[in-house]
């Protein structure tokens, strides 16, 4: 992931602020979930945060959010506590606050599809 943020920075597809403090957020979600780099679903959730990142501290919004019923099944989760456990730390370690409804919702299911993925390699 770490060759994945530097190539999205050269790019110019994201800030240095979005790749430095993406490497941060790497090592909090692999503290918590301990997924592969290499899994497809991994690596698109977390260029998703760092595109996010960008548009919220460029005061961007996305026009429109997650479908509510996809939010709903998540919060209804019984380990929705966890999902958003992790989806706080994540802000919070990324700096990011003022993040509209539209984006938090796509940030949240990242969360939650990578918290399902670690459950499914457990097994």
């Amino acid at each position: 992931m770490e060759q994945r943020f530097a190539l999205l920075l050269q790019a110019q597809a994201i800030s240095q602020k979005s790749h430095d403090h993406c490497l941060h957020a790497l090592r909090l979600i692999d503290g918590e979930l301990g997924l592969s780099h290499d899994n497809e679903q991994y690596q698109m959730a977390l260029t998703h945060l760092s595109r996010a990142a960008d548009r919220i501290w460029q005061g961007e919004e996305i026009q429109e959010g997650l479908d509510e019923d996809i939010l709903n099944e998540i919060y209804d989760d019984p380990e929705s506590e966890s999902v958003l456990d992790l989806h706080r730390k994540t802000l919070n370690i990324m700096g990011l606050s003022n993040v509209s409804n539209n984006e938090e919702g796509f940030l949240i299911a990242n969360a939650y599809a990578l918290f399902q993925l670690s459950k499914s390699q457990e097994m």
